[in-house]
Parts: C-alpha cells; structure tokens; sequence
C-alpha cells in the first residue's frame, strides 16, 4: 500500500517507475493559443451537396429550355414570343450576376459566381445553336407541312402557275427528267438545272426543273440528289432557299437559250423517290442535334462543378 501511494499524487497523476508524465512541464513551452487548440478538434470542410447539385442542373435546365425554344415549333408559330423567353433568360442570367456580386463582398461561397457564369454560356450557346438548328432544319420542316401537295402533275398540261404553292408535288406515270437539255450556271457554285419533262413530248412551256448544286460539271451531266437515276423516283420537293433562286433561274434562261425551249413560269424541285421522308429527315435531324447539344453542355456543365468543387476546397468555400 505504500508503494502504491507513492505512484499517486494530489495532482492526480499516476507514475510509473522513473517514466513521470508531467504534464504541467509539457505544456509551459506553449502560449495560450497553442494550448487551447491542443483541446479543440480541427474543422473539417464541409462539401455543400445542394448547392453542387444546384449547379449541375439548374444551367442545365435553363439552357435547355432556352435551346428547345429556339430550335422549336415555338419559334416558328411565335417568333416574338420565342425571343421574349430568351430575353427573360438574360434577365435571370443578370440577376444571379448581381446576386454572385452581393455574396463576393459579403465573402460568401462563390457558388452564385459559378451558376452566373455557367448560365450565361448556357444561353448564349443555346441561343446561337437553337436558332442555327431553326434556320436549316425546323424551319423547312414545317414550311413543308404547311404548303400544298398535287398529285398526279403532267409537265404537258399543267404550269407553273397552277402549283405556286406546292410543297411536294407527286409526278403521273411517264414523267422523267429529260437530261439532254442539262444547263448549269456558275456563279462560284455551279447551279444545275434539268426539266422535267412527260415521255418525248416537246411541250410548249417547260415549266418543272428539277436543280441541284455543283452536280452537273463537265460532261453536262445531272447528277443531283440521290434520286436521279432513279426510274420510280417520280416526285419533288420544292426549293426554298430563295437566295439560290435567281441563279436556277439564270440556269434556266441558259437552257432556253441553248436548246431553243420556253419556260414561262418555271419553278424548281429537288427530284425524290419519297418526298415525305425528305421532309421528316429534316424533323430528325434537328432532333439529333438538340439531343446532342444539351447532352454534351450537361456533361461538360458536370466536368465544371467537379473542378469548381476542388478549387472551392483549397479555399474552404465548399
């Protein structure tokens, strides 16, 4: 019991033979900010899962709503409207810029910064890409559906005046391109022209061309489109690029005047096999790239908020 008591001190120290922790001789080397952080546990960084997965989704969506309007039959049923949408985008673009701001002086997390700036390329692209995807696919598509379509046309009694408005025209049985009279214009590109003609027949007005671009060099040989050798392709879609007009038209007056033919009222068609599948290529196309397009900024947007969160880190915003 006596050596037992020697090993215990008021202090409330126990000692061990000669290896005594002192532990009021460990502690005097320190100040009083080193002692008290010996007794406080370290503060660990705290990752913010709302706002990461804020960051992942929300420029995602906006983006892509703003990239479904604009490369959709919203933009070509209301064009005003469509815009406005975009406009109330840059608007909300605008105020997470003000609201990134007010937290960047409060030294707040930078989680607005990022979403601000996420967001406004989110817009710009979905902007400049939706309406990119409008001008070449949607809007064609449905230019397409809202004109007229004829059925069994004959080049030896109807004109062009009479299908103004046609949109796809379906050819009657022994209609064919007439590929000896095959003119071209250059004019940079090479804008190529052939009637469409019914058997031998020398009709009064040539007024159905089927055209094409850079497809008929020398020999004058028309070669345009998948479909012109092919003998049950008897139908066509009509040209609506209206830039590339007065140069058919040009290609036509060359004809007239190299094979001693009239065309009155002439009016231009791609030769096709099946029209209506031409026209939902437009459709599916424009599908494709938007799928892409919000898939690769979805991505990409992912790639961001994983760097923008090791760079948070390092200075303990998470």
């Amino acid at each position: 019991m006596a050596r037992m008591r020697d090993h215990f001190h008021p202090g409330g120290h126990i000692n061990y033979g000669t290896e005594e922790l002192e532990s009021d001789n460990v502690l005097d080397g320190l100040d009083e900010a080193d002692k008290k952080a010996l007794f406080v546990p370290q503060q660990r960084s705290r990752i913010n899962l709302l706002g990461i997965l804020v960051n992942i989704f929300c420029p995602w969506i906006l983006t892509t709503a703003v990239y479904w309007v604009m490369a959709g039959k919203l933009h070509y049923t209301s064009p005003n409207l469509a815009w406005l949408i975009v406009l109330s985008a840059f608007a909300l673009v605008a105020f997470l810029a003000v609201t990134a701001r007010i937290r960047k002086q409060n030294d707040q997390p930078s989680w607005f910064t990022y979403c601000t700036g996420s967001c406004l390329v989110g817009v710009i692209l979905a902007t400049v890409c939706g309406n990119l995807i409008f001008t070449t696919e949607i809007n064609m598509y449905y230019d397409y559906l809202n004109l007229n379509t004829y059925s069994a046309v004959n080049p030896a009694h109807e004109t062009g005046q009479m299908v103004m408005d046609a949109g796809i025209v379906y050819f009657g049985h022994g209609v064919h391109l007439d590929t000896k009279k095959t003119a071209g214009f250059k004019h940079g590109d090479t804008y190529c022209v052939v009637p469409i003609t019914h058997d031998d027949e020398k009709l009064p007005s040539y007024d159905f061309w089927a055209v094409g671009v850079n497809c008929c060099d020398n020999p004058r040989k028309f070669h345009c489109g998948r479909h012109y050798d092919n003998f049950r392709a008897r139908s066509g879609l009509r040209l609506m690029n209206e830039e590339q007009r007065p140069f058919f038209r040009l290609a036509v007056q060359q004809a007239e005047a190299a094979y001693g033919i009239t065309a009155a009222h002439p009016v231009f068609f791609y030769w096709a096999q099946d029209p209506l599948h031409d026209v939902n290529l437009h459709f599916q196309r424009a599908v494709r790239y938007f799928i892409i397009g919000s898939s690769t900024f979805f991505v990409s947007n992912v790639i961001g908020v994983i760097s923008a969160t090791f760079a948070f880190a390092k200075m303990g915003r998470v």
